[in-house]
């Protein structure tokens, strides 16, 4: 059985299957049947990357007749070259202009998501940081049925309480002498 390395542009997508055909351009614009696009773990693990774009410069593996094989990734060119070209960078920038990048010689991660972040976890989440953490937003709101705070409290600015404010003795600042 011979197999033939071949270099297209990808000319349809199929979604649900995670498929694609391409068309060859070096073959008289010979399309592809459906090619299967390898997945890193298909069972117990599921995952599902971004599918490849119309349009994309691609690199597959095709068999004698030329139009059935599977597709190896997508690859640069010097119309499409790499975003980055730092050896220490590792970079993600989606199609809606979200950017993921870890620089590992600076050890900084970064994500600067153009829409809402969610962050849901079914137990508990515990931030550490060597030094001071910032949190920068025009307002922020705790929805928390008790909080503890170890240490000092500084608070810059007016400090507003409704209900009931309590010392450690449990007295009331609605108290006189």
């Amino acid at each position: 059985m011979s197999i033939d390395l071949a270099y297209g542009e990808v000319s349809a997508i199929d979604y649900p299957s995670c498929r694609i055909r391409v068309r060859l351009d070096d073959r008289d614009g010979l399309q592809t049947y459906w090619l299967n696009i390898p997945q890193r773990n298909t069972q117990g693990t599921k995952r599902r990357p971004l599918m490849p774009e119309l349009g994309e410069q691609v690199a597959v593996l095709l068999d004698a007749d030329g139009v059935d094989g599977v597709y190896l990734g997508g690859i640069y060119s010097t119309a499409e070259p790499p975003p980055v070209g730092d050896e220490d960078t590792d970079y993600v920038r989606f199609s809606d202009g979200t950017v993921s990048t870890y620089d590992r010689e600076a050890g900084v991660m970064t994500l600067d998501c153009v829409g809402a972040l969610v962050l849901k976890c079914g137990r508990n989440i515990t931030i550490e940081a060597g030094g001071p953490v910032v949190v920068k937003a025009p307002s922020a709101t705790l929805d928390i049925a008790q909080v503890t705070l170890n240490g000092d409290l500084q608070v810059k600015g007016d400090l507003y309480a409704t209900g009931t404010v309590l010392d450690a003795g449990g007295n009331s600042n609605h108290h006189s002498h």
